[in-house]
């Protein structure tokens, strides 16, 4: 089982126009539905190829009780805390030049006392699990500790723990040591204020996680080369090259697809060849994160992987 944990969940709407005209009346065609946050494409990805899994976090009033319809709807086994605010809505205008608009609300608003009942929550979640992901920003300073505090209880109950953030909430969520950090450039220039560029930089940063106890290190950048350090070695990895449709949720398709490989033992670059894969393929179609085995295991083949040692 692996357990995701997703603070700022979000209602993702899809409007489709033939053109947006800023002034004017525009006239949807079709408008879909699907429940967003990262935690949950996480969660929604390892459930299309197979894994079992719990997708959890908070969620609130009409909005909030639409995701649980929705995600229950896809069959995705769930188990959010409910919570007095509101759970966000986002909106994207996709025209027919496929040229896309998105406009997403605000967080909703956590207080102490939810987020308490939280991680109480969150706690027996993590002793059924191999793996805890803590995936997405965190709403407001009530929940920024929640994905540190959540590493440290799976250290103790002997679960390993995987990160996707930034900010503060990642701040604090490395200094906990959780077994797998994954973050792109702009994270990480926004959270740690350091553009890297340079490989060298680029691995010397990764290094550093990985000598503050942090298992996997891992720094991607969209369709170009991802970045991994470990204790067993350093690698860049570069993704397949797909015609792109909907990058949107690929980032947490890889996190799945890495998932994926870790708990079928597999070692660092072949987990995260097969999360670039997984990547690659979500990239390629509408859907978010709910490719199939059989779209990404194709793809394997144009992954490539090179063992990087630096003097």
């Amino acid at each position: 089982m692996i357990t995701t944990v997703t603070l700022n969940p979000m209602l993702d709407k899809t409007v489709r126009i033939s053109r947006l005209v800023p002034g004017e009346i525009t006239r949807a065609r079709e408008v879909s539905s699907i429940v967003g946050g990262k935690g949950v494409n996480v969660a929604r990805q390892l459930h299309s190829l197979g894994v079992p899994v719990r997708s959890t976090g908070v969620w609130g009033g009409e909005v909030g009780a639409q995701c649980e319809r929705l995600l229950s709807g896809e069959g995705v086994p769930h188990d959010f805390l409910r919570i007095a605010g509101m759970t966000r809505e986002g909106v994207t205008y996709l025209d027919d030049e496929g040229e896309s608009t998105s406009v997403f609300e605000p967080a909703h608003q956590v207080t102490l006392e939810e987020a308490g009942a939280l991680l109480a929550r969150c706690h027996p979640f993590i002793r059924e699990s191999t793996w805890v992901a803590c995936c997405g920003s965190s709403p407001g300073p009530a929940t920024d500790r929640i994905y540190a505090d959540l590493v440290r209880t799976a250290r103790a109950e002997q679960v390993k723990s995987a990160v996707d953030t930034y900010g503060p909430t990642l701040h604090l969520a490395l200094a906990a040591a959780p077994d797998l950090v994954k973050m792109n450039r702009e994270e990480y220039r926004n959270t740690i204020g350091v553009a890297l560029e340079d490989e060298r930089f680029i691995f010397d940063a990764l290094i550093t996680f990985v000598e503050l106890g942090i298992g996997c290190a891992i720094l991607t950048d969209g369709p170009r080369p991802c970045y991994v350090a470990s204790r067993s070695g350093c690698w860049k990895i570069t993704p397949p090259a797909v015609h792109p449709v909907n990058p949107t949720g690929s980032g947490d398709s890889m996190l799945a697809g890495i998932l994926y490989g870790f708990a079928r033992g597999w070692d660092e670059p072949t987990s995260v060849c097969f999360g670039a894969a997984a990547g690659a393929a979500n990239a390629a179609v509408w859907n978010v994160s709910a490719v199939a085995l059989g779209a990404i295991v194709p793809l394997l083949q144009e992954v490539t992987v090179t063992e990087l040692n630096f003097p």
